[in-house]
């Protein structure tokens, strides 16, 4: 029998083709292997020897067979299925040449191989838990969406003494309360609130769930010091993230999140920037969720974001976006450098700490009493020397 150099996995939903490939990428046999049975599948991975390479793609179902690879002895690898496609486009499809093909990929070395970030067991919990409170965030704010836009169907606009910050509050749920509807658009706000008023209830409990099981992690506590990031926030953010020194620098990480702008431009035509939706849409999420506090407490945050929203008067989600991008950009500087945000704030012209400052740069710019001491003496030197 040939020496097992890969061994590639085409996963399904119920199923997996197994192609074991020997090192000049002739292939040993190809077995289906059914999802049922979790015995099997670690059956199927003990037969290899230890160390031997495991490729995969990164599909939603990959981690049970990862771990069961990692078991057995095996190193698993994951291949990013967008970049798996474009390379086999063109090409003749089913289960078994798939698996062929991702095998010979890996065993071309080099850079040819589109491996994917394997996350470890630690952080696919940690993300779980994140992601599920993600997921109840974003259906909060798709249902307060829906609920302004009910409004606007019904041709309901606030009064100017009626206008509130958050039509959620309890003033605006006393504006909402007093609303004349029509009964059955009124049936309709009344569930939509109930069931909004339960999915907060639901956010909290599983936030406070959260909260007890999450470790102390230098990284979050680093966070926590942007504005508009909380405990939470930061470690959702530590978890989608992965090992800072997979990113070059903080446009990449920008990128990976999802709010970089990026060009789109052909046949000397410009069609304006725009995000990629390949991205860690969690990890884009988590950083749009801070921008509302960082507008907030940050001035700069509000600067920014003031001064994109007045460039782009007809969409001011680019503000947003750009606004997370500045904070996806201050995480990967702040990790790297293992310090803390602060936001000093310019002094206020003719205040006590603006003179301090002013006297400060006059200070620094005037030479030193010494040095002008030793300037003239070794000016009186020359001038002697030169009179002897």
């Amino acid at each position: 029998m040939d020496r097992i150099a890969v061994v590639s996995m085409d996963i399904h939903k119920k199923f997996s083709v197994a192609t074991p490939m020997s090192e000049d990428a002739s292939v040993i046999t190809t077995l289906r292997i059914e999802h049922g049975d979790k015995k099997e599948m670690l059956d199927f991975f003990l037969q290899f020897p230890e160390s031997t390479d495991v490729v995969m793609e990164a599909t939603f179902n990959w981690p049970w067979i990862a771990d069961l690879a990692k078991e057995a002895g095996l190193c698993p690898h994951l291949a990013h299925p967008p970049r798996v496609r474009a390379m086999a486009k063109g090409k003749s499809k089913s289960d078994r040449k798939d698996s062929v093909f991702q095998g010979r990929l890996w065993l071309a070395g080099g850079d040819v191989f589109p491996e994917s970030y394997l996350a470890p067991p630690e952080v696919r919990q940690k993300r779980s838990l994140m992601r599920t409170r993600l997921l109840f965030v974003k259906m909060r704010t798709q249902l307060k969406n829906n609920i302004h836009g009910q409004l606007f169907r019904c041709g309901i606009l606030l009064k100017d003494e009626d206008k509130v910050s958050d039509l959620f509050g309890v003033k605006g749920r006393r504006i909402l309360s007093k609303l004349d509807l029509p009964a059955h658009e009124g049936l309709m706000l009344n569930r939509k609130l109930s069931f909004l008023d339960a999915l907060g209830q639901h956010i909290e409990a599983l936030e406070e769930a959260i909260e007890k099981e999450l470790s102390k992690d230098p990284g979050a506590d680093i966070l926590e010091s942007l504005p508009g990031i909380g405990k939470i926030l930061a470690h959702t953010i530590i978890a989608e993230m992965g090992e800072i020194e997979r990113f070059a620098n903080g446009r990449a990480l920008a990128s990976y999140a999802g709010v970089l702008p990026l060009d789109n431009e052909s046949g000397g035509k410009d069609f304006g920037k725009k995000t990629s939706k390949r991205c860690n849409s969690f990890l884009r999420l988590a950083s749009l969720e801070a921008v509302t506090g960082a507008v907030r407490k940050s001035r700069r945050m509000k600067s920014l974001n003031s001064r994109v929203k007045a460039k782009n008067k007809k969409k001011p989600g680019i503000a947003r976006v750009a606004v997370a991008r500045e904070i996806m950009e201050l995480v990967y500087l702040l990790l790297t450098r293992n310090e803390c945000y602060k936001e000093k704030r310019p002094a206020r012209p003719g205040s006590k700490r603006f003179l301090e400052d002013m006297k400060k740069k006059q200070e620094s710019h005037r030479p030193h009493r010494a040095s002008q001491v030793c300037l003239c003496a070794d000016l009186s030197e020359t001038t002697s020397q030169a009179d002897g």
